[in-house]
């Protein structure tokens, strides 16, 4: 006889609730969630011993129905999804249907729940139903769970601390306080009230609610609204370098841990010793955002990652870094974006960041006509002096910010190739090339079609320098675009970025000069089309103070 075997019921049902329920914090996660699903007002959790003797939550929301109760305890069993394509747009906490039956699988377990007509006792043990009877409970449900994993001894070793356990609930109901500023929470811990949260106004007396105020009194709001994803968050100053644990990150109110967000905030702070403090608040449609990735739902993947990483970290150079005081002086050049966008709720102009110590109104310090020499270091970057100093220019992010300008305000003219591109599409790619191809033409990019996803290009923006392999992912990049793909504004930045000069293409000294000069007649020469510098300026008295001459 072999050696493989299919597992009992029993056991793959206790493999599932370990995925789920790692420890008492994660029972308290999912029944609040459940209260904040079925729109409760108030929630009241009381745990015993850090939980491993009993957590209860009881809450007023919507409730269960009578003839629902225990199918609700079923695994997969859920009333917030029905069809696979439901998991595309998922605006709920929970959608699995796995959280009331895996932590029924690993405790004993009494649920009392109404939906205001008639109520319903369901007492488990180890996931099975040991009694079903009618309640008299008002409208509302109420979960107790006793001895977490009583039947699972090895993972109960393996707990924490009572306290440790303790703290780390207080911890999670503080996290879903923040953003649920219209829910009041309370926690009771072995009889003794430890937190009670009233209901706020708004996401800011919420933070001030919970936030150490030494630490709230040097925060920051950055709030940036753009099409249908909004960026709201309260940073702590570059200076604060106080000890704390206030780190918190939520896409559609969800909290989430998403590395490459954080990573995006300690680079625009440049890598601090001390962390900065964050509330942080991401809205983006359901549909662009993969919840499904893990049964605990902390993790979560952006479809539009480089998008929004971008976007938050403009936000926090104009709104955090540069407003700070003691911060350098920077260039605020304002980019109105696609179609003049609203940026903010308060109406405010989202101002991209800029270079050093250059305030608009001397921007004729750098004016072409006084440069008259040039040189290029590493085929990448342009050094000129001026009348007060040095220049230094990204001749990419130059020629960005040239092309999309020039195409956004009509003043480019399509230039046919002299030998034309033939790119072959694969399904995804050809599919966005339909959905755009008539703003890519409006942008002076001109294709003809032949069979089997094969299009010829034939007509680039004016001055653009491309071959294929500046074309290649063009319709991967427009892809990534996602709800914004069909903005002019954001697939011009994705067109002038590949047909812009590269970093390592050696320019002659006309052609250093051409660059420069079409840059400062540009609206806005300080940036490229997506934020980054494209000029830095060093006056003399920088240079001197470098090499102590002040």
């Amino acid at each position: 006889m072999g050696s493989i075997r299919s597992l009992s019921p029993d056991v793959r049902d206790k493999i599932a609730a370990g995925e789920v329920v790692i420890r008492p914090v994660s029972v308290v996660k999912e029944l609040i969630e459940n209260a904040l699903d079925a729109g409760a007002c108030r929630i009241d959790i009381s745990i015993s011993e850090g939980g491993k003797v009993k957590c209860l939550v009881n809450d007023d929301g919507t409730g269960i129905a009578h003839d629902d109760a225990t199918r609700a305890i079923e695994r997969f069993t859920t009333s917030k999804i029905q069809t696979l394509d439901d998991i595309e747009h998922i605006a709920t906490y929970g959608f699995r249907g796995e959280a009331l039956a895996s932590i029924a699988q690993v405790s004993r377990m009494e649920v009392e729940t109404s939906d205001g007509t008639k109520g319903t006792r369901i007492v488990l043990e180890g996931g099975e139903i040991k009694e079903t009877v009618e309640s008299f409970r008002s409208k509302g449900t109420r979960v107790i769970v006793a001895d977490l994993f009583y039947n699972l001894p090895a993972r109960l070793k393996f707990l924490k601390s009572s306290q440790r356990e303790k703290q780390l609930i207080i911890e999670c109901v503080r996290e879903y306080a923040l953003i649920c500023n219209t829910v009041q929470f309370t926690v009771t811990a072995d009889g003794r009230e430890v937190l009670n949260i009233p209901v706020a106004r708004n996401f800011e007396e919420r933070v001030r609610m919970i936030v150490p105020r030494p630490v709230n009194d040097m925060m920051v709001d950055s709030t940036v609204h753009i099409g249908d994803m909004r960026i709201k968050g309260l940073f702590t100053r570059p200076d604060f370098q106080g000890r704390h644990t206030i780190r918190y990150l939520f896409i559609n109110k969800r909290p989430v841990k998403y590395p490459r967000l954080y990573r995006t905030i300690m680079q625009v702070y440049q890598d601090p010793k001390s962390s900065p403090a964050f509330v942080l608040h991401i809205e983006v449609p359901a549909d662009t955002v993969d919840v499904n990735i893990h049964p605990t739902k902390r993790e979560v993947k952006l479809r539009d990652e480089r998008y929004v990483t971008d976007v938050l970290s403009q936000g926090l150079k104009q709104h955090v870094i540069i407003r700070a005081p003691g911060s350098p002086v920077m260039i605020q050049d304002h980019e109105p974006g696609p179609a003049s966008l609203p940026v903010s709720v308060t109406g405010a102009q989202f101002v991209q960041d800029g270079v050093f110590n250059l305030p608009e109104q001397q921007s004729s310090d750098v004016s072409f006509h006084e440069v008259h020499e040039f040189w290029q270091v590493h085929n990448m970057f342009i050094f000129a002096q001026t009348r007060s100093g040095l220049i230094i220019v990204d001749q990419h992010a130059a020629h960005e910010r040239i092309i999309f300008e020039a195409v956004m305000h009509g003043r480019s003219e399509s230039q046919h190739l002299l030998f034309p591109i033939t790119l072959d599409l694969n399904p995804e790619e050809y599919r966005t090339y339909r959905k755009t191809k008539v703003i890519l033409r409006d942008l002076g990019v001109d294709f003809k079609e032949f069979s089997s996803r094969t299009v010829v290009i034939d007509s680039v923006p004016t001055d653009s320098r491309i071959n294929r392999d500046d074309l290649a992912g063009l319709f991967k990049d427009i892809d990534g675009l996602g709800n914004m793909i069909k903005e002019k504004a954001e697939i011009a930045k994705v067109v002038a970025c590949h047909t812009a000069i590269k970093a390592g293409q050696r320019l002659s000294e006309i052609e250093m000069q051409s660059l420069i000069d079409k840059l400062f007649a540009c609206e806005h020469p300080y940036t490229c089309p997506h934020g980054r510098p494209a000029v830095i300026r060093f006056s003399m008295d920088e240079l001197a103070a470098r090499f102590g001459r002040t």
